[in-house]
């Protein structure tokens, strides 16, 4: 067998990477055939599923070629596994200053497989779970399919200038922790507003946690895609208020550099919480549910992808300014730009109350503008009137969807 080269392929500079993003046609992605652009035929632009068209870093792209050739299909070795939980925790601490203890970082297929077995097996059984809205869609799905009541909590509104256009009720956080909930779901950065979540937020979340004896689910996944010149990630466990006996953090790959289907993420627990989730066979058996191909993929992507990641960041905060920006533009619509994400959260209530927009918004700008995004009410009871939209394309493809959502609201 050929060996292949131990040394990684250059990463095209920015130049050559946004030039071949902003070549890509909706004709292109369409023909890879993946979830995001099959859920609707013909012509529509599909913009709803949170992953890339964008493809992967050079060297995730090696280390699978390396693994095909190699016929790496079996069971896990544990040297895999610990050379990425060491790559995973170098790249922790060099963006984000935390130190993870090596002993507190477990293997799992995927952040929502953790979450499940922490709600179903560490919480008080019936105990309700608060999710603060707008909501990624599971976390509003799971707790029912647990017996397990969702309260929703809203998010206030602010004028995203003196204060964040989205942040956390805390005393609706507060009221429903008294109330007897179980457990609390985290998302920061906060999909699908885009927010980065500031240290006194969740210094007020880990008071609140410690005060009532409530858990803590930090789902940190989108924290690879921080845009540059703004907000920095801070992990809620990080954080000195946080109790580790209260406290779950979950993560991967899988957003930051476009490899959600390959299953690896990381659940990071220490001091009780560890203790608990090790000791119950459920949760300790999730690691056997990781694929091998995920963990090299992982490894390659936090010690050898950063750069790829940082440019493609770059590339995300243009397009984002220059569609938020055209969208602001229309009558009855506002979105606020993200501090992190490739999603867009767009009210378009303006344009519902003057009746430009009839009947559901994600569904009438999917008939009439060929658009098809995320249905605003999934993520909450409050948000019919929104959509969330994924613009994680080629920058002529975002422009193209500005072109129609403007065109069909003319």
């Amino acid at each position: 067998m050929t060996q292949p080269s131990s040394l990684p392929s250059p990463v095209p500079s920015s130049t050559d990477l946004f030039a071949a993003f902003d070549a890509l046609t909706p004709q292109q992605v369409r023909a890879k055939g993946s979830m995001k652009w099959t859920r609707r035929p013909g012509p529509a632009i599909s913009a709803w599923v949170a992953e890339m068209d964008l493809g992967t870093a050079p060297a995730v792209t090696e280390a699978l070629h390396r693994a095909v050739d190699d016929a790496r299909f079996g069971y896990m070795p544990p040297p895999a596994w610990e050379a990425c939980r060491a790559a995973v925790i170098d790249f922790h601490r060099d963006a984000f200053g935390w130190d993870i203890p090596e002993g507190d970082m477990s293997l799992l297929p995927d952040v929502l497989s953790s979450l499940k077995v922490v709600i179903g097996r560490l919480t008080r059984p019936g105990s309700p779970v608060i999710v603060p809205t707008p909501a990624y869609i599971p976390f509003l799905t799971i707790p029912g399919l647990l017996d397990r009541e969702a309260i929703e909590v809203p998010a206030i509104r602010g004028d995203g200038v003196s204060s964040p256009a989205w942040s956390l009720d805390l005393d609706g956080i507060e009221a429903a922790m008294a109330a007897g909930a179980g457990l609390l779901i985290l998302c920061n950065p906060w999909n699908p507003v885009g927010r980065v979540l500031s240290a006194d937020e969740l210094d007020a979340i880990a008071a609140l946690s410690s005060k009532y004896g409530v858990i803590v689910f930090s789902d940190e996944i989108h924290s690879p895609l921080v845009l540059p010149g703004g907000a920095r990630h801070t992990a809620y466990a990080s954080r000195p208020g946080a109790e580790a006996a209260l406290t779950f953090t979950a993560t991967a790959a899988s957003k930051g550099w476009n490899i959600p289907g390959l299953r690896c993420a990381q659940l990071i627990a220490s001091g009780e919480a560890r203790a608990r989730f090790d000791a119950d066979p459920v949760c300790s058996g999730l690691p056997e549910g990781a694929s091998i191909l995920g963990v090299l993929a992982t490894t390659a992507a936090v010690s050898e992808g950063r750069e790829w990641n940082a440019a493609v960041r770059e590339y995300l905060r243009g397009t984002l300014e220059a569609v938020t920006g055209r969208l602001n533009g229309i009558e009855g619509v506002s979105v606020v730009m993200p501090e992190a994400t490739y999603l867009a959260w767009v009210d378009f209530s303006g344009a519902v109350a003057d009746g430009r927009i009839t009947g559901a918004p994600f569904d009438f700008l999917a008939r009439e503008a060929g658009v098809d995004m995320n249905d605003g009410a999934t993520f909450g009871a409050d948000y019919a009137a929104f959509c969330r939209l994924n613009l994680a394309t080629g920058r002529g493809i975002a422009d193209e969807i500005a072109d129609r959502i403007t065109a069909a609201l003319a």
